[in-house]
C-alpha cells in the first residue's frame, strides 16, 4: 500500500473526504463503481482525452440524437468552385454560384484557393469594394429555400468561414445569420430576424484564417428562408486592394463548428443548376407558313428547377439558313415548368427557320 494511503478507519476518525492521494493507482475498479455513479459534473474539465478512450469504446448509440451526421453544410458551392456566369462581377448580381453581391459599388473576382494552406478547393471569391462615397459596403449573401431552412427550426446553427484582407482594407468585416418568416426570398429583404452579428476586424490579417459564429438563441419555428452574409460595411474608396477574399463556408446545425465538408463536383454542380443554368449550342429549326410564324424546341432541363424560370437572356438578330430570304426572330421564350424550357421564335417569312448555335441561361434564384 503507498505511504500516503489511509485504511478505513483512519477516514471514519479523523478525514471527511477523499483526496485523489489517497487512493491507490488502480484501487478503484468499474465494478466499484455504482451504476450513474460518475456523472458529466463530476468530471473535471479535459479530464478524459482521446489517449484514456479504449478503441471502439464509443459506438453510434453512444451520441445524443442532435449530433449531426452525413451531410452536414447547408450552403450551397461553399467552397466557390461554380462559377457558371463567368469569373467575374459587380454590385446586386450574382458572379459565383449561389451568392449574391449586394450593397454599394463593389467588384466580384475569383482567385486562385490558397492551397497550401486549405487543400480543398481551386477557387475562393475576392470581393473589391469601388465607391469613393464615404461610410458604404460591400457584401455578399447566400440565402437557403423553405425546405433547407426547415431543418434549422427550434435549433442553434453556426456559420464557419476562412477570410482574409487585402492590404488597403478600410472599415469592418462582420459575419451574420439571418432568418425570414414571412415570405420565401432573400434573407435581407421583408421581415428579416439578425439572430448573430460577429465583428471579425480586429482579428482579420492578410492571411486566412478560420472565423465562427454561433446563434445565441434557436431559430423559430416559423422561419421560410434562412442564410448568411458576409459585410464589408463603414468602407470608402477604389483601391483594388481594399477587399475581403473567403475560402470554405459552411452553415450547420448545432453549437459547435465542425470541419468543411467538401462536396464532390458532380453534386455541387447540380446543386447550383437548381437555381441558375447555361445551355450552350442551342439550335432550332423548322418551317413556317400558311399561317404559322412560330417555330418552338422543348428543352429538358438536366436538373429540376426550384421554381419556374423568370429570366433569360434574350437574343435577338437575323437567322441563317432559311429558304426565302432572311428572317428577323424576336427571341426565346421559356416554358412554364421548373423541369423543361421552350426556346421560341417568331419568323417573318415563309420557308425553313434554322437558329443554331446560340446561348441560353435560365434562373430560378431569389
Amino acid at each position: 500500500m503507498p505511504s500516503n494511503s489511509k485504511n478505513l478507519a483512519e477516514l471514519l476518525n479523523t478525514d471527511s473526504t477523499v483526496a485523489a492521494g489517497d487512493v491507490a493507482d488502480g484501487s478503484i475498479t468499474t465494478a466499484k463503481l455504482a451504476a450513474d455513479a460518475v456523472t458529466s459534473a463530476k468530471l473535471a474539465a479535459d479530464a478524459i482525452t482521446n489517449a484514456k478512450i479504449a478503441d471502439d469504446a464509443i459506438q453510434v448509440e453512444n451520441f445524443a440524437g442532435t449530433v449531426p451526421f452525413g451531410h452536414r453544410n447547408l450552403l450551397i458551392n461553399g467552397d466557390f468552385q461554380e462559377w457558371q456566369r463567368g469569373t467575374s462581377g459587380t454590385v446586386n448580381q450574382y458572379a459565383c454560384d449561389r451568392w449574391y453581391g449586394w450593397g454599394n459599388q463593389h467588384a466580384l473576382t475569383q482567385q486562385q484557393a490558397e492551397n497550401a494552406t486549405h487543400n480543398s478547393g481551386r477557387f475562393a471569391l475576392r470581393v473589391a469594394h469601388n465607391d469613393g462615397t464615404a461610410n458604404t459596403f460591400s457584401s455578399i449573401a447566400q440565402t437557403l429555400e423553405t425546405r433547407d431552412a426547415a431543418q434549422c427550426r427550434g435549433k442553434k446553427v453556426t456559420f464557419s468561414i476562412d477570410a482574409k484582407k487585402g492590404s488597403a482594407f478600410t472599415g469592418n468585416l462582420t459575419l451574420q445569420i439571418v432568418t425570414r418568416t414571412d415570405a420565401e426570398g432573400s434573407i435581407n429583404t421583408g421581415t428579416r430576424q439578425v439572430l448573430v452579428t460577429q465583428d471579425i476586424t480586429s482579428s482579420l490579417t492578410g492571411s486566412l484564417q478560420r472565423f465562427t459564429c454561433t446563434t445565441s438563441t434557436v431559430c423559430a419555428q416559423n422561419i421560410r428562408v434562412i442564410g448568411v452574409n458576409v459585410n464589408h460595411t463603414g468602407t470608402s474608396g477604389t483601391d483594388a486592394n481594399n477587399y475581403f477574399q473567403v475560402e470554405r463556408a459552411q452553415l450547420e446545425v448545432g453549437e459547435h463548428a465542425t470541419a468543411f465538408e467538401t462536396t464532390d463536383a458532380s453534386t455541387n454542380l447540380a446543386r447550383c443548376q437548381r437555381y441558375f443554368q447555361v445551355h450552350a449550342g442551342l439550335n432550332i429549326r423548322g418551317y413556317t407558313g400558311g399561317g404559322y410564324t412560330r417555330v418552338e424546341n422543348m428543352v429538358s432541363l438536366p436538373v429540376t428547377m426550384r421554381a419556374s424560370p423568370t429570366s433569360a437572356i434574350t437574343v435577338t438578330g437575323n437567322s441563317t439558313n432559311v429558304r426565302g430570304g432572311v428572317s428577323t426572330y424576336s427571341g426565346f421564350r421559356l416554358g412554364t415548368t421548373p423541369g423543361n424550357a421552350i426556346l421560341s421564335v417568331e419568323s417573318n417569312s415563309t420557308g425553313i427557320v434554322h437558329i443554331s448555335n446560340r446561348t441560353e441561361t435560365l434562373s430560378a434564384e431569389f
